[in-house]
This record gives C-alpha cells, sequence and structure tokens, in this order.
C-alpha cells in the first residue's frame, strides 16, 4: 500500500507540473492583412497594398482590431465598446463616428461600403477573409 501511495504522490507531481508549463513564448500575431490592406501591430499602422501607411487614431485602430479579429461576425455597438475597451463616457453613437472615419481610410469605393459594412439595427462587421501574419 505504500508504493500506491508514493505512486499517486508522483503523478500528483508529475500532473501539477504540466498543468503549471507553459511554453517559454508564445506566437502573438504581427498584424492582420485583409483586402489591399495590412493592419501590423507592433506599428500600430495600416498599410495599403502600394505600401502607403495610413494613419489610424487609438480609437480607430482599436475598432479595426476588434473587427479583424472576428470577421463576417456582426457587432452590436455596446459588443464594440467592450471590445474597445472604450471608455465609461463614450456614447454608443461615437462608434458610429469611428465607423465613418474608419470606413473613408481603407474603402476604395466611394459608394456603399464593400468591406466594413453596417447591419442595420444589429451593428458592423467585417466582410473580407482576414490572414493572421506570424
Amino acid at each position: 500500500m505504500h508504493t500506491s501511495s508514493a505512486t499517486h504522490s508522483q503523478a500528483s507531481a508529475t500532473q501539477a507540473f504540466f498543468s503549471c508549463a507553459r511554453p517559454a513564448f508564445t506566437l502573438s500575431p504581427q498584424g492582420f492583412k485583409f483586402a489591399d490592406w495590412e493592419l501590423r501591430l507592433r506599428s500600430r499602422s495600416l498599410i495599403s497594398a502600394a505600401g502607403h501607411e495610413v494613419g489610424l487614431t487609438k480609437s480607430e485602430f482599436s475598432l479595426l482590431l476588434a473587427l479583424l479579429k472576428r470577421p463576417r461576425q456582426i457587432m452590436s455597438r455596446e459588443q464594440i465598446m467592450d471590445l474597445t475597451q472604450a471608455e465609461d463616457d463614450v456614447f454608443d453613437r461615437a462608434i458610429d463616428v469611428q465607423m465613418l472615419r474608419l470606413r473613408r481610410k481603407v474603402e476604395t469605393s466611394g459608394r456603399a461600403p464593400t468591406l466594413l459594412k453596417t447591419k442595420r439595427g444589429v451593428g458592423y462587421f467585417l466582410d473580407a477573409d482576414v490572414q493572421v501574419l506570424r
């Protein structure tokens, strides 16, 4: 019976070790590619297909990042505010303004948006394939 207790103790120690063990590093994304754009996380920059950098405000960057992480998923203003960690005093209509400004920078057509779309009465979504850059 003594050996059973020792074996159980070793098994518990091994299990504890592996449950706490973490990889030495984690691969975090370097950026995202969508349509003719690339969002680089480290430099917080948006690069066009021609290689031009388009300036983004902090809130525009956060909004675009939230959309890129959930392509084709419709998100309400409230969900976007939660995901972008918008300050409590930000009104939901501020999301509309940020989306308008972001569309002016990202959309290539002056007509109806092709990438940053609205589902009336529901929310916003990114209608594009997204590639994670590592």
